[in-house]
């Protein structure tokens, strides 16, 4: 699992309506203000400005110079420009001090990490007492591989092999990128020192064509059948004064 495919996802990956569903469950989780904010794997910045809002001064981080160039165009010339800093960053190596911000966000980030304990470390590190992490990342339960299938050298469609994620020697084989279930996310988050605060499942948004299906899939995240949806939600706070 390498991080040359990028720590963030470009703004079409979900579509408008992934992107807000998933920033709407995370401020429902835990207000998103305060004074400093990270963002790893930032992309193109499409959930970064979302959230700048509510934030003094926001670090968004990536590895991949192209996102960052995009990202800097999109906000060049706004307000934003100067409240908001673009660093090409490895989240195992974040170069910050100790105890810096009030939020870190990592939205379908951490699937993709190679040094996923040494980047949850990392993050804890530089998040203030109190102060809370919130990610988005495929759920296992899922059937579905979301990054596609990889078949050789080749990536095709997850529906050529459903239920992928529920097998894990198969899915470590064929898929590039991670999935978890939430109580080995949770382990993962306790591990570094995090104490896990809620979780939320998300069922597909199916934007655009698919857009008949949003109230069936919005509905099934009120029910049991949630535990299947395609992605989590998690925010976690680390030990300290209260957020």
């Amino acid at each position: 699992m390498s991080v040359g495919h990028g720590l963030g996802n470009p703004s079409s990956a979900f579509g408008a309506r992934g992107v807000t569903k998933r920033i709407g469950t995370v401020r429902r989780q835990l207000p998103t203000r305060g004074d400093r904010l990270l963002d790893v794997g930032c992309g193109d910045g499409t959930y970064t400005v979302e959230l700048s809002e509510g934030y003094v001064r926001v670090d968004a981080i990536d590895v991949e110079p192209a996102r960052l160039e995009d990202f800097a165009s999109r906000v060049a010339g706004t307000d934003l420009e100067d409240r908001i800093g673009l660093h090409k960053m490895s989240a195992d190596a974040l170069a910050f001090d100790s105890n810096t911000f009030d939020r870190v966000t990592a939205f379908e980030v951490l699937e993709h990490l190679d040094h996923l304990a040494e980047s949850l470390a990392e993050i804890q590190r530089v998040l203030k007492p109190g102060g809370a992490f919130s990610l988005t990342t495929p759920n296992r339960w899922f059937p579905f591989e979301t990054h596609g299938v990889m078949w050789g050298e080749r990536r095709r469609s997850a529906l050529t092999a459903p239920f992928l994620p529920w097998v894990r020697p198969l899915h470590e084989r064929m898929s590039d990128a991670r999935a978890f279930t939430t109580q080995e996310m949770g382990r993962l988050l306790r591990d570094a020192g995090l104490r896990v605060r809620a979780i939320d499942y998300l069922m597909p948004p199916f934007d655009r064509r698919m857009r008949a299906l949003q109230p069936v899939s919005d509905g099934l995240e009120g029910t049991p059948a949630r535990v299947f949806g395609m992605a989590m939600v998690v925010t976690a706070v680390k030990p300290g004064l209260n957020p």
